[in-house]
């Protein structure tokens, strides 16, 4: 349960984090992600990361249980599967980057952000 919990208190840092620079600093994102998306080396890089990610999560976390952990071991395979498309389709995430882009579709990606954020931060930090 220690691992669960410390997953949950990255990942929620991490989603909350990018929710709070997305809501403050919106121009700044809508400036620079276009050129990070434009980039196959941070696509390429963004791919790796995702693989080393997903894997370490899955060989420390591979729990099925029927409580909120296998939320992390399905965002580790998550993460494993987006790393690999990421490598072997690098195309697939260019045809998907103008809707991700888009300006209008900003709130859902913040209200995702948040949930999820909200969601491990609970659970990281908040249960016993």
């Amino acid at each position: 349960m220690e691992t669960s919990i410390l997953i949950a208190k990255i990942l929620a840092t991490v989603y909350f984090s990018f929710f709070l620079g997305l809501l403050f600093s919106s121009k700044y994102y809508k400036k620079e992600l276009p050129k990070l998306v434009d980039n196959s080396a941070y696509l390429i890089l963004g791919g790796y990361m995702a693989i080393v990610f997903g894997f370490l999560i899955l060989e420390f976390h591979n729990y099925w249980n029927s409580d909120w952990t296998v939320i992390i071991t399905i965002f580790g395979w998550l993460s494993l599967l987006k790393g690999i498309i990421l490598i072997v389709f690098p195309q697939m995430f260019t045809a998907y980057k103008t809707t991700i882009l888009k300006t209008e579709n900003q709130k859902y990606i913040l209200i995702l952000l948040l949930i999820l954020g909200v969601f491990f931060g609970y659970f990281g930090f908040f249960t016993p």
